[in-house]
C-alpha cells in the first residue's frame, strides 16, 4: 500500500495537523494510506522505503520562520536527497542560492540541494495568526496547466522571497499557483528539485479554503456546471485547489464526482443453499428462529458490547437495504473513514446510529437478487466455494468454512463486528464458522495501531473459527463428535502463532490456482514474515509490492480451555491505478494501467476471468483443509514448512539486526517449530566476535547453537532496506 505521511511532532501547529488529516483524508482515501508520524518514529523506524509523500503542516514559530530540531531535519533532509518527496503545507520558501550564503541560524529547518548549493528554508506565518480568522480573501490561480483553477483563499499567506536566485529561470523550480495581490501577483505554490527528490511548498493551509462554495463561485474549475440550489456538492469545493496541488506532484487521486459514503448499510446473513441447517442452527443459538423473528414475534434484537444488532425478515431487510442505498448519490466510491488520529468522522447522533446493526435474514437457502449485492455475487461464490471444497477434498457432511457467511456492501470493520461482540461469539455453535466480508470498510484495522484502507477492488474478510479447545481439558476436545468441525484434538496455547503463518500460506497457495491467477503468475505471490503479501513486478525480483496482509485475533473462554479464533485478512485483488492488486501480476510495469474508466490511458486486464468470489472461495478451500490437518495433529506446523519457506521472501536473505548493540548483520534461516519464532544466525566477518552479546536481543534469544530467534509481535521486518528493528509505538 502506498503511504502518505503527515508529520505529527510537537512542532506542528494543533489545528493545522488537525485539518491536514481530515481533509488529505477526503481526498487521497482510498488510493493511499494516510499516517500520522512521530518524531520517534522519524527518528527510529525504517520510513522511508515505505512512503510516497512527507507532509509537514504548519509549524509553530516564535519568528517568521518555522524549525524542526536539526535531528529531524536531517533524516528529512536524506531522504529527499535519496528521491523522496516533502510538501510544507502552509509554508513558503526563502531560497537562497550558494553565492547568497548560508540561512543565519545553524539550527534552521531547511533543505539543501547539494548538486547547486542552493538552500530552501520554508517560512510559516505566525502561529498566533494561524490561530485567529483573518476574514481577507484573495484569488488563487493555477499555473502550468490547461485548464486553469481558481479559488478563494481567506487569511494571509506567507511570502516566497529568492536571494540571488532568479524564480522565472531557475530550471529546478516549478511554480504551481499564484496569489492575486494589490500590488499584483505572487507565488502561492512552487515546486523545487533538490538532490535527487522534490521539496514543494504550498503557501495556503487546508483551514484557509474558503469555506462557502456557493458564496465563491470561483472556486471551482471553470467546466464544472453550478450545482442545484438544493444539491450538496459531491466533492467539496474548497478542496480543488489542494487537490490540484496533489495532483501536479504525481498522486493519481480518486474522482472527485463520486459520492462519498461514510455509514454502513445493512448486512445480510445467510448460509449456502446445500445446507440451510447452519443458518438455523446460529439463530437458534441466539434466541430467535431463521426469519429473525424472536419469541414474542417481533424483529429479535441481540445488544452485545461493541453493537446492537437489529434482526430483520427478509423482505423488511431488503427494503431497508433499498432505502438506504437510494439515499447515496453515487453508492459505490468513495468510501470515506474516520481521518487517522481521530475517533471517528461521525456525528455524535451518528455513532449511535453505527452501534446499531442492521442485519437481514436469508432464510432456509434464499440468495438476495444481485441488483441488491452489485458487488460481489452471493450464488456464484457458494457455487466456486462448493467447488473449491471438493478440489482440496474437504469433508461434504460438516460445516465448511465461508458456507455461513455475513455479507454488506459498507461495513465499519469485519474483524470488529466479532471480537468487540463477545455475546456473539460465546453463542455461536462450535461447529459453524462465519465468515464476514466487507465490500469496502470505513474503519479497517491492521496489524497492531495501523489502519486498513478499503479501496475498490480489495477483498476482506474476517473469519470466525469457534470455541477451538486450546487443552484435552476442554469439553470441545473430549466431546467432539464425527459431525463436527472440530477434531478430538486441540492446540496448545504457544502453537496460536502459526495460524497467521497458516492463512498466509493458504492465501499464496489459493493465488496458483487456475480459479485466481494460475500457477505460473501465482509464483510471484510471496509471504513477508510475519504476515503479509507481497508479489514480485516487472521482469524480475528486485521490485516488490505489498498487496494484501494478515490479522489473527484470539479470543480465550475463561479459564483458556478454549478459544475463538479471529482471521483477518485483506488482500488487493482488482484494485486500480496507483494500486497494485493481483489483477496486474501479469502487467509490465507497475504504473501500468489496466482498464479502468477513471484513467486517461488503459488496457485490457490479463487476468480476465479473476473475480473477488472466486479468490474467496479458493483461499477458505485451502485454508480448511491446512486447518483440519493442523488441529488433529495438535498444532504441528511442520508439514507445511518446507512449503512455506519456499514460499516467502525471505530465504537465506541477509539483513541487519538493530535490536543489538551494536547492529549486526544475521542471516535467516527459518521458522523455529516450537513457538514460530525467526531464527537467524550471526553472519561471519559482520558484526561482533567473541561472545559479548550480553543476550540483548529486543524481541528474541539467542540459543545454544548460536541462533537468534525472534518474535513476530516485537520486531519490525523492513524488508526493502533489509532491517529488523523493535517495533516502535
Amino acid at each position: 500500500m502506498v503511504n502518505i505521511l503527515i508529520y505529527s511532532g510537537p512542532e506542528v501547529v494543533a489545528s493545522a495537523l488537525k485539518s491536514s488529516l481530515t481533509h488529505l483524508a477526503r481526498i487521497l482515501l482510498p488510493n493511499y494510506t494516510i499516517q500520522p508520524v512521530s518524531s520517534a518514529v522519524l527518528l527510529t523506524q525504517p520510513w522511508t522505503a515505505n512512503c510516497n509523500i512527507l507532509i509537514v503542516p504548519a509549524l509553530k514559530a516564535a519568528s517568521e520562520h518555522g524549525g524542526l530540531p536539526t535531528s529531524i531535519s536531517g533524516i528529512v533532509n536524506d531522504f529527499v536527497d535519496a528521491g523522496g518527496e516533502v510538501l510544507c503545507l502552509n509554508a513558503a520558501a526563502r531560497v537562497i542560492s550558494k553565492r547568497a550564503g548560508a540561512p543565519s541560524s545553524a539550527n534552521q529547518f531547511a533543505f539543501v540541494d547539494r548538486t547547486t548549493g542552493t538552500t530552501f528554508v520554508p517560512v510559516s506565518l505566525p502561529s498566533s495568526s494561524l490561530s485567529q480568522r483573518d476574514q481577507t480573501t484573495r484569488r488563487v490561480r493555477s499555473q502550468g496547466t490547461t485548464d486553469t483553477l481558481e479559488g478563494i483563499v481567506e487569511g494571509s499567506l506567507p511570502q516566497f522571497t529568492f536571494e540571488g536566485v532568479d524564480a522565472s529561470n531557475a530550471n529546478k523550480m516549478d511554480v504551481l499557483a499564484k496569489a492575486t495581490e494589490q500590488d499584483g501577483e505572487r507565488i502561492a505554490a512552487l515546486r523545487c528539485q533538490v538532490g535527487g527528490g522534490y521539496v514543494s511548498f504550498w503557501a495556503p493551509g487546508p483551514e484557509n479554503l474558503a469555506e462557502d462554495d456557493e458564496q465563491h463561485p470561483a472556486n471551482r474549475s471553470p467546466s464544472a456546471k453550478p450545482s442545484k440550489p438544493d444539491a450538496t456538492p459531491p466533492f467539496p469545493s474548497r478542496l480543488l485547489l489542494l487537490r490540484y496541488c496533489l495532483e501536479r506532484l504525481g498522486l493519481k487521486l480518486p474522482h472527485p464526482t463520486a459520492g462519498p459514503i461514510s455509514r454502513p448499510l445493512p448486512q445480510i446473513i445467510l448460509s449456502t443453499p446445500d445446507k440451510p441447517g447452519l443458518l438455523e442452527a446460529v439463530m437458534g443459538n441466539l434466541g430467535m428462529n431463521n426469519l429473525g423473528i424472536d419469541a414474542t414475534g417481533a424483529p429479535a434484537v441481540f445488544e452485545d458490547a461493541e453493537n446492537t444488532l437489529q434482526f430483520h425478515p427478509y423482505e423488511e431487510g431488503i427494503m431497508i437495504l433499498r432505502q438506504m442505498r437510494s439515499e447515496i448519490p453515487t453508492a459505490t466510491y468513495p468510501i470515506v473513514p474516520s481521518p487517522p488520529g481521530s475517533p471517528s468522522s461521525l456525528t455524535g447522533s451518528e455513532q449511535s446510529n453505527d452501534a446499531v446493526k442492521h442485519m437481514i435474514v436469508c432464510p432456509s437457502g434464499m440468495i438476495p437478487a444481485l441488483d441488491d449485492t452489485p458487488l460481489f455475487n452471493l450464488r456464484t461464490y457458494f457455487d466456486l466455494l462448493r467447488a473449491a471444497r471438493t478440489r482440496e477434498g474437504c469433508r461434504r457432511d460438516v460445516a465448511g468454512f465461508g458456507e455461513t457467511m455475513i455479507y454488506g456492501q459498507v461495513v465499519s470493520s469485519t474483524q470488529t463486528m466479532f471480537d468487540k461482540n463477545p455475546r456473539l461469539l460465546s453463542s455461536i455453535p462450535p461447529s459453524v464458522s462465519i465468515v464476514s466480508l466487507g465490500s469496502h470498510q470505513l474503519s479497517g484495522r491492521g496489524r497492531g495501531a495501523n489502519a486498513w484502507i478499503s479501496p475498490q477492488g480489495c477483498l476482506q474478510f474476517s473469519l470466525l473459527i469457534p470455541k477451538v479447545p486450546l487443552s484435552p481439558h476442554s469439553s470441545y476436545a473430549r466431546n467432539a463428535s464425527s459431525s463436527s468441525l472440530i477434531p478430538p484434538a486441540y492446540i496448545p496455547p504457544a502453537k496460536l502463532v502459526f495460524i497467521q503463518y497458516l492463512f498466509a500460506l493458504a492465501v499464496v497457495d489459493a493465488c496458483r490456482t487456475d480459479a485466481v491467477i494460475g500457477a505460473e503468475l501465482g509464483q510471484r505471490v510471496r509471504i513477508k514474515w510475519p504476515n503479509d503479501i507481497y508479489v514480485y513486478y516487472g521482469g524480475g525480483k528486485a521490485e516488490r509490492v505489498k498487496i494484501g496482509g494478515i490479522l489473527v485475533s484470539t479470543l480465550f473462554a475463561p479459564g483458556a480451555k478454549e478459544a475463538d479464533i479471529v482471521i483477518g485478512c485483506g488482500l488487493d485483488v482488482l484494485c486500480r491505478h496507483p494500486l497494485f492488486s493481483l489483477l496486474r501480476v501479469g502487467a509490465p510495469t507497475l504504473s501500468t494501467t489496466f482498464k479502468d474508466p477513471a484513467c486517461a490511458s488503459s488496457m485490457e486486464p490479463v487476468l480476465k476471468d479473476l473475480t473477488m468470489e472466486g479468490t474467496l472461495a479458493a483461499i477458505l478451500g485451502k485454508f480448511e483443509k491446512m486447518w483440519n490437518t493442523f488441529l488433529s495433529s495438535g498444532g504441528d506446523f511442520e508439514p507445511w514448512l518446507r512449503m512455506y519457506q519456499d514460499r516467502w521472501l525471505h530465504g537465506d536473505q541477509l539483513v541487519k539486526l538493530t535490536t543489538v548493540d551494536p547492529p549486526m548483520m544475521v542471516r535467516i534461516c527459518g521458522i523455529t517449530l516450537d513457538h514460530g519464532l525467526l531464527r537467524t544466525l550471526p553472519e561471519p566477518g559482520h558484526g561482533r566476535g567473541g561472545g559479548g552479546y550480553g543476550g540483548a536481543y529486543g524481541y528474541g534469544s539467542r540459543t545454544s547453537a548460536g541462533y537468534i530467534d525472534l518474535q513476530p509481535d516485537g520486531n519490525s521486518f523492513d524488508l526493502m532496506a533489509g532491517l529488523i528493528k523493535v517495533k516502535g509505538p
